[in-house]
């Protein structure tokens, strides 16, 4: 991000994985029982890890691919919250083909407005951050950030998501069945290509792909 507020003209994109773990925002650190909570599950294999950005928690591990796109608005626009989510569920929408859409999803976690769902059940989380560029105030550097779930999350994905929610006394709790991952047949390589020619084409500026 800080490379594209002092140079407008770069974009990149990068197609990352983590380890298996839970990462929340940082107000839950201030909730009574986050110590018990993360002690919990840091013994069952899920440690829980902060994030600077809202939203609620969310799984990282096997079977699940991010990707970030950074990249600056164009010039003299207002920044648009809505169009900038748009410009990163729509190539997600495209890659992933008939039956893809967008829009809340419950018992999904983090859900939100932005969800890219395929066959009505949620594929992919979203998140963004934005602030002006240093080299041009009149342009915004934005990083534009996806969750996919490149499998259905497993039974101990969502376990570990509950008993983090329920000792933390949350009044939700999150649906195995709210969840889907890539259609039957598309492979991830497959679409992990179609999703990076898609990113491609959203606007002029050449794409720098990260390894």
């Amino acid at each position: 991000m800080a490379k594209v507020s002092e140079n407008p003209a770069a974009r990149y994109l990068w197609f990352w994985q983590s380890p298996q773990s839970l990462v929340a925002p940082q107000k839950f650190e201030k909730k009574p029982g986050f110590a018990v909570a993360a002690q919990t599950l840091a013994t069952a294999s899920w440690p829980v890890s902060l994030r600077s950005t809202g939203g609620d928690v969310t799984p990282q591990g096997a079977g699940i691919v991010n990707v970030t796109h950074v990249y600056a608005s164009e010039p003299t626009k207002a920044f648009d919250l809505h169009a900038a989510y748009d410009a990163l569920c729509r190539p997600i929408e495209a890659a992933l083909g008939a039956g893809a859409s967008r829009g809340w999803q419950p018992g999904a976690f983090c859900d939100g407005e932005y969800n890219v769902q395929w066959q009505g059940l949620k594929f992919a989380g979203t998140a963004m951050r934005f602030r002006p560029c240093r080299a041009d105030k009149s342009r915004y550097a934005i990083l534009a950030h996806a969750l996919m779930l490149i499998e259905p999350p497993s039974e101990a994905a969502i376990g570990a998501l509950n008993t983090f929610l329920h000792i933390l006394e949350e009044p939700r709790q999150i649906a195995l069945e709210a969840h889907t991952g890539l259609p039957p047949g598309t492979s991830q390589p497959g679409f992990v290509d179609a999703l990076t020619q898609e990113f491609a084409t959203l606007n002029d500026t050449p794409l720098e792909v990260l390894a």
